[in-house]
């Protein structure tokens, strides 16, 4: 019985490995320890897992499954692509879930100030921009609100380099310097968007790898 169930998990590992890429569930050391691993096969249909970039890892960046597929369910749950968020992730922390900026006053993965979200903090029941799943709960929570806000203002293919410009500058800042001036794309967005194309074709081209050998 004993071989039986190992050889039932090591198959059932194969199978995730082909799948998604790497094996959803693990053991994690803080603070990546704070969040259960219990989703279930629909949550998790279409995830991939991708590695960070080179920059990213040698900045000591890391965002493990765990978090990948958090952040996939999240994003799903709120309409908000998943490759822009893992890009912007990249572009704003490097991956370092304890980044700080802007000279103390923005936090962790998706770099939030916590002074200008402490009502969204509090409807979200979060406390804290450090802890990794709730800095992501936070910001993708302001991309939702932006897209939203946005969402019928400007052609469907601007609109995320929009969404993307306000969260780096806030609505105002974005009207202002750059909407105002007829600036949407400028680096900040536009290697974002393109580091998300580049893990959809990642995605894409696994997911043709497994038809493939279907």
């Amino acid at each position: 019985q004993q071989v039986d169930r190992e050889e039932e998990r090591r198959q059932e590992e194969e199978r995730m490995q082909k799948e998604y890429g790497c094996c959803l569930y693990g053991t994690y050391e803080y603070p990546f320890n704070a969040m259960s691993q219990d989703w279930s096969g629909d949550q998790v249909e279409g995830f991939f897992y991708h590695d960070i970039s080179e920059d990213c890892r040698a900045a000591g960046g890391q965002f493990p499954v765990i978090m990948q597929v958090y952040t996939y369910i999240l994003c799903n749950q709120y309409d908000v692509d998943y490759e822009m968020v893992f890009a912007l992730i990249e572009k704003e922390s490097k991956c370092v879930w304890d980044a700080s900026g802007d000279g103390g006053e923005s936090a962790g993965f998706m770099q939030i100030a916590e002074k200008w979200n402490q009502e969204r903090m509090e409807r979200l029941n979060c406390t804290d921009l450090m802890q990794p799943f709730q800095n992501v709960k936070v910001g993708i929570d302001i991309l939702a609100e932006l897209q939203e806000q946005l969402k019928g203002t400007v052609p469907d293919d601007q609109l995320p380099y929009d969404v993307l410009a306000a969260y780096n500058h806030g609505l105002s800042g974005a009207k202002q310097h750059l909407w105002s001036k007829g600036v949407h794309e400028y680096s900040y967005n536009r290697e974002i968007m393109e580091r998300a194309q580049q893990l959809k074709q990642e995605t894409k081209r696994a997911r043709e790898g497994r038809e493939m050998e279907r």
